[in-house]
């Protein structure tokens, strides 16, 4: 499965600083609208919580560390961030998705000048703390960005279904040793994780390579900002803080030149 959409994550990725109208035709909007609003799920992956720019009426969701965005810019293509995160809301929270507002010309109009106003948001309600049994809804409305690049309803699906899930994760992050189920909650790496649960914690990469070795061993390296992360055989080995990377959305090809790897499956 992680061939099969390896250019979403891709266009996602080359994406998420993209200021510009939905493009997506207004029947599929009814359609994404008719089936997703008022839905009950979990969000697959932890995500940071914080300030919504210049919003106080919000509060943002997003898998990435918020000095990463780019979804804003000033005049000179300059990336106008977040404030920083505050809080992490761990994957296996509930989440109710209230509405989706699309960026069309009267929703751009009355949002906020300092807000990421050509993007989809989706309103989500989100339970008090993780796990399936918890119901009682904090009473802050959140919003989730959807990145730039989705231009189709299969694309948004493929999105939507990696990020949220109708599907109770806490078995499998119960299943989990201490060690990896705490590090997906605090959105940071640990060693033995699967690619699936490295995912849980961080989101899922800008680009990843992979070469195979005369050993016959498979090296995958993935990158989130600054983060480098190393697979040997589908488990993370190591990672480090790069001194520095590309903007978010700046290329949808890597730094290295090496090509996307496989394992760059949004819908595991």
């Amino acid at each position: 499965m992680r061939v099969a959409v390896a250019s979403f994550v891709v266009a996602v990725a080359a994406g998420l600083g993209c200021a510009s109208y939905s493009v997506i035709d207004d029947a599929t909007i009814a359609r994404l609208n008719e089936a997703h609003e008022g839905e009950l799920l979990y969000v697959k992956q932890s995500l940071y919580a914080g300030s919504f720019y210049d919003d106080d009426r919000y509060r943002l969701l997003h898998p990435r560390r918020f000095e990463e965005l780019t979804y804003l810019q000033n005049a000179e293509g300059e990336p106008i961030t977040p404030p920083p995160a505050n809080e992490i809301v761990p994957a296996g929270t509930r989440v109710r998705i209230e509405r989706i507002e699309w960026p069309d010309g009267e929703a751009v109009f009355r949002r906020p000048l300092f807000t990421p106003r050509y993007t989809t948001w989706i309103f989500l309600r989100v339970a008090r703390s993780s796990g399936s049994q918890v119901t009682m809804e904090r009473n802050e409305r959140h919003v989730l960005l959807l990145p730039g690049g989705i231009a189709d309803e299969e694309t948004f699906e493929s999105w939507f279904q990696a990020a949220l899930s109708s599907t109770d994760p806490n078995p499998w992050l119960l299943s989990l040793d201490d060690v990896q189920r705490t590090a997906i909650m605090q959105k940071k790496p640990a060693k033995g994780m699967t690619y699936e649960a490295l995912t849980a914690a961080l989101g899922f990469p800008d680009r990843i390579s992979q070469r195979q070795g005369d050993d016959g061993h498979t090296t995958e390296v993935g990158a989130w900002g600054t983060l480098r992360v190393t697979l040997k055989d589908g488990l993370v080995e190591s990672w480090a803080e790069a001194s520095s990377s590309p903007p978010l959305g700046a290329s949808p090809t890597p730094v290295d030149g090496a090509p996307l790897s496989s394992s760059a499956d949004p819908s595991r």
